[in-house]
């Protein structure tokens, strides 16, 4: 009797505790549903459509856009050379000299000639003038005739002789070499004392005012270059000195060994530290479909696909949007479906959102 007492009470006790234990946690969760949360932060962005801008970038070197190799028209032996390589020259400028002792005894051999012809001229004028005037009274027709003859054949040999004075002249200044425009000296060819062939580079020349961007362009991408392209150039030593050109040269040959086609670009001002030679980072932009650019932060996997969660500016709720992604870079990735340009993607607080739910836009949101 005492034993099932007993056992009535501790069932009576646990009811009361169960009792007590259901009545607490109802309390809980009826105060936890008339307490309301405050909306969640997140920061989002504008989204904006622009053209995907791909780029390509090549290495290549500044090139003088003029150069000219100087040299002899005849050989010789070199007497003088005026320059050395990195000199200034301006033009008319000596840049070298041949010996040119044979060349002078030819102007004065072809002077003495000139001399000579020129008074046979003259006696055979004077013949010819003396007989006109005596025909035909004592002198004959022959005699006439041949006075003419004479005095004709006299005056081919002064010409010829002044001619052959204008080639010793133009021989004798071929023994010097001068600058044509004002440029620097790229390269010698020649020392005192050797001798050089005709047409042998003695000096180079570069011009100072054009310059080149000189690239070895691959042939997978030789077909989209074009004329009208717009390249930005920049030192590989100083990327903050840039300029800008267009292509005013592609090679219709490609390289036999690399394949590679040259392409120049000509500079538009280029600063003073473009020094020839010059290691430059040439790139191209080439546009394609508008998309949108959003970063890694916005984009949220639902299980079927990529997707963001936008913000309705009305009544600052959430809502979960598939997007059709193009590509994914290192800190961004490219929309091109999916969401409308003025759209607000939540970029950050994105993993802890779910539809329809109340947010506040973080300073800086919206831009």
């Amino acid at each position: 009797m005492t034993l099932k007492l007993f056992l009535t009470r501790q069932v009576a006790v646990r009811g009361l505790c169960l009792a007590a234990a259901l009545f607490l946690v109802t309390g809980c969760q009826n105060e936890e549903e008339k307490t309301e949360l405050p909306p969640r932060p997140v920061k989002t962005v504008t989204v904006s459509f622009n053209p995907d801008d791909t780029f390509g970038s090549l290495v290549g070197e500044v090139q003088p856009r003029f150069e000219t190799n100087f040299s002899f028209r005849q050989g010789g032996e070199v007497r003088e050379r005026a320059v050395e390589v990195g000199e200034l020259v301006k033009n008319g400028d000596v840049l070298a000299r041949l010996d040119s002792e044979d060349q002078q005894d030819a102007v004065r051999k072809a002077e003495a000639n000139v001399f000579s012809a020129k008074a046979s001229l003259e006696n055979a004028t004077l013949n010819r003038d003396r007989t006109q005037s005596l025909y035909p009274r004592t002198a004959t027709r022959q005699a006439l005739d041949a006075a003419i003859a004479q005095a004709n054949m006299a005056q081919a040999s002064a010409d010829a002789a002044e001619a052959a004075l204008r080639v010793a002249h133009n021989n004798l200044d071929n023994r010097t070499v001068k600058a044509n425009a004002d440029g620097v000296v790229t390269a010698v060819g020649a020392e005192i004392g050797q001798i050089v062939g005709g047409g042998q580079m003695v000096v180079r020349v570069a011009r100072m005012e054009d310059k080149d961007a000189v690239f070895q362009v691959p042939e997978s991408a030789i077909q989209a270059a074009s004329r009208d392209m717009r390249i930005e150039v920049r030192l590989l030593s100083n990327p903050q000195s840039t300029t800008g050109g267009r292509v005013r040269e592609i090679s219709p040959v490609a390289d036999p060994i690399t394949r590679n086609f040259t392409v120049r670009v000509a500079l538009d001002n280029p600063p003073e530290d473009f020094r020839f030679g010059s290691a430059v980072r040439g790139s191209i932009r080439l546009s394609g479909d508008p998309v949108a650019r959003l970063p890694m932060t916005a984009l949220f996997n639902q299980g079927s696909g990529p997707a963001v969660w936008l913000v309705d500016p009305a009544s600052s709720t959430t809502k979960l949007v598939p997007v059709t992604v193009l590509r994914f870079e290192t800190q961004d990735f490219l929309v091109t479906q999916g969401i409308a340009t003025g759209d607000h993607v939540v970029v950050a607080g994105a993993q802890q959102l779910r539809p329809d739910m109340p947010v506040r836009l973080l300073e800086g949101s919206l831009q």
